[in-house]
């Protein structure tokens, strides 16, 4: 099947918060309409609950580089698909979808290097 033909799968926002925290070294990227968090080498990803707020953040070592927090009450579900901009590359793009029902918007985004579903082979490597 060619990976831009397959559809989109919808979740609701908790179990994709799970499935992300096994997957910390998978995410390539996150942001929303305001900031922009990329991966690195020298990077690690860190995943914080507080008070129904969801934080991702970016460290060097023990220093926060960028910190993105997601107020989970405000997404209505979490679509995935294959990323349109990759291509081939089989990178997935995550919207976490909120607003109006009538006209959901897409809140914040995640670019993950492989889908919901367990990739051929994948392994999560810890730093």
């Amino acid at each position: 099947m060619d990976i831009i033909s397959q559809p989109v799968r919808t979740l609701k926002f908790d179990g994709f918060w799970r499935w992300l925290q096994e997957h910390t070294h998978c995410i390539l990227r996150c942001g929303s309409v305001d900031a922009m968090l990329y991966d690195h080498d020298d990077f690690h990803w860190a995943l914080l609950e507080e008070e129904r707020q969801h934080i991702v953040q970016v460290l060097k070592g023990k220093v926060l580089v960028g910190e993105l927090i997601i107020p989970g009450r405000e997404v209505t579900e979490v679509n995935v698909a294959p990323d349109p901009d990759t291509g081939t590359q089989g990178h997935f793009l995550v919207e976490l979808m909120g607003g109006p029902k009538e006209d959901p918007q897409a809140l914040y985004h995640f670019i993950m290097a492989h889908g919901i579903d367990p990739a051929p082979g994948h392994k999560d490597l810890k730093h």
